[in-house]
């Protein structure tokens, strides 16, 4: 799945995050049970802070979408 984030939208990163997860989920990208990367792969690979992805991943899960979880938990 490829992941865009644009710096200089108006919407925080975390949510553009969370929308680009939820789009992917929605398209059949993700398996049932698949991992998502950890926070600090996820953060290297769109270069963007370990927080906000943290931030983004505790969304999903209040949401109740976390039928995929992280690599490890």
């Amino acid at each position: 799945m490829i992941i865009k984030i644009n710096t200089k939208s108006e919407t925080s990163i975390y949510l553009q995050l969370r929308n680009e997860i939820v789009k992917g989920i929605g398209k059949g990208e993700f398996e049932r049970g698949e991992s998502l990367p950890t926070v600090r792969q996820m953060a290297m690979e769109l270069g963007i802070n370990t927080m906000t992805v943290s931030k983004a991943y505790q969304l999903l899960k209040a949401e109740g979408l976390s039928r995929l979880t992280e690599k490890g938990n």
